[in-house]
């Protein structure tokens, strides 16, 4: 993962400045320790064409409130920053029967021996497609009204699914730098597996540690502030929820 330059004895605040809204990092441990040994490279991460794919928080939510919105104390915050830089991510997806027999060939001989399970290390959709199915839990893009409960999770399928999320968060940061910054909009189909395993780990860490996932749900209204996944009814200082 490239990292920016952050002198030891910066000053805090200056730090927590440059820290706002931004995926905490992970170390790779465990499971995730397993998953970027197995990588060849990391997936392709890189900014688009800045004249024409520019975000300007500002812009958006002017036009929200525009169209009626009321702007939570979040969102308001988030208007707030100068335009970013819209990146694009690689995707890397799992077979199915709308991929052809050369994807499905190459998926097959890029796969490894994860854990217990046969993936393409590059596959950020089956490292949230296990992590929901060892919970136990439904798979959604978007936020729900959550009728699973989040107590209603064995503790040992928690312990496992969380390492399985947080391998493909791993995955994922090592194609980004620290501290990410700009945007990594929903709207653009090959970034949407970034979304989803963010979202795994953040609904599945909430289940253990709520406080802790709460920097996961704002990261990632910050990265797509349209919030395709609804993590804005979740994060600190959010709407309430729509029903």
């Amino acid at each position: 993962m490239v990292m920016t330059e952050m002198s030891v004895g910066q000053d805090p605040k200056s730090v927590a400045a440059s820290l706002e809204g931004t995926m905490p990092w992970l170390a790779p441990v465990g499971l995730a320790a397993e998953a970027l040994a197995a990588l060849d490279r990391p997936l392709l991460a890189w900014i688009q064409d800045p004249e024409y794919n520019e975000f300007d928080s500002a812009e958006f939510y002017a036009d929200r409130k525009a169209a009626g919105d009321k702007l939570s104390k979040l969102e308001r915050r988030i208007a707030k920053l100068p335009p970013r830089q819209s990146w694009r991510m690689e995707r890397v997806w799992s077979p199915d029967e709308e991929s052809s027999e050369a994807y499905d060939a190459a998926y097959e001989q890029g796969a490894v021996t994860i854990g217990d399970r046969v993936l393409h290390p590059r596959d950020l959709d089956a490292y949230a497609t296990i992590a929901y199915a060892l919970a136990g839990l439904r798979e959604d893009d978007g936020f729900g009204d959550d009728e699973d409960g989040l107590g209603d999770v064995d503790p040992e399928d928690l312990d496992a699914a969380l390492e399985w999320a947080r391998a493909g968060v791993c995955v994922l940061q090592q194609s980004l730098p620290f501290p990410f910054t700009d945007v990594l909009l929903y709207s653009e189909l090959d970034n949407r597996p970034a979304h989803r395993v963010l979202f795994a780990y953040a609904d599945l860490l909430r289940r253990r540690d709520a406080k802790a996932a709460e920097a996961w749900f704002t990261a990632l209204v910050y990265l797509n502030p349209n919030d395709n996944v609804g993590a804005r009814f979740i994060a600190p200082g959010g709407p309430d929820p729509i029903f």
